[in-house]
């Protein structure tokens, strides 16, 4: 069975390199570096918003970080499709679910879960949940959520594409959302000076990402990052 791959970030890279292209139907993707990629192998690709864009689905889809949230009537196109997400839901729904474990102290990991309606709420097929202590970063615990996302993509993509039942169940009860805006004014408007010292630096922990800004705070006039010199392994 031939199917659709939605792709985003490096590990959509990563999963071309995976999938034998006789096995996928077609690309959907937003980013320009990775549409030229999947079309260096011969696969037929699609660049743009998969809502918008008028093409004709195969039976099963892969979200693997794509960048839109798909819409109703584009998954009832499928007879499933399936998302890659990387937070241990249904803790960290929404955005920057890695982030969010750390800061709130909250189950981090990764899940592969069917795709409905409801952001990240569609029924579990797999779950591994991930580990951390006062030592990681954000960029330490992306690695090994990093790690956990692949080996649910290499174990569980082959079995579907093979054509097996793969069992899911409802989410419990419960877990955490958040939307992209309330990162950016935890990140950029955090009163940190009325914080603890400890949760402080547990915040600028979370914000520590290698290229990425940390903590924007304000003195006087004058604008800083806060971050980690080094990042943990964890």
């Amino acid at each position: 069975m031939k199917i659709d791959l939605l792709l985003g970030s490096d590990i959509g890279v990563w999963a071309l390199n995976c999938v034998p292209t006789d096995q996928i139907e077609q690309v959907i993707t937003l980013d320009e570096p990775l549409a030229e990629r999947a079309r260096s192998l011969g696969l037929k690709t699609i660049l743009g918003n998969a809502n918008s864009v008028n093409y004709v689905p195969a039976r099963v889809g892969f979200s693997l970080h794509y960048q839109a949230i798909l819409k109703p009537n584009l998954i009832a196109k499928y007879h499933k499709v399936y998302n890659f997400h990387p937070g241990y839901l249904p803790w960290g729904r929404g955005y920057f679910p890695i982030f969010w474990a750390l800061w709130e102290k909250t189950p981090a990991g990764a899940t592969l879960h069917e795709i409905t309606a409801g952001v990240d709420e569609g029924p579990i097929v797999a779950q591994i949940r991930v580990q951390y202590n006062e030592s990681d970063t954000g960029g330490s615990l992306f690695r090994r959520v990093r790690e956990a996302e692949e080996n649910l993509f290499l174990e569980y993509l082959p079995r579907i594409i093979d054509g097996e039942d793969i069992p899911a169940h409802p989410q419990p009860a419960g877990g955490t959302y958040h939307r992209k805006k309330e990162f950016y004014e935890l990140k950029q408007q955090a009163e940190w000076e009325k914080m603890s010292s400890r949760d402080l630096l547990r915040l600028v922990r979370a914000l520590t990402f290698p290229g990425h800004s940390g903590l924007e705070v304000t003195l006087g006039q004058e604008r800083f990052e806060l971050r980690l010199k080094s990042v943990a392994m964890g």
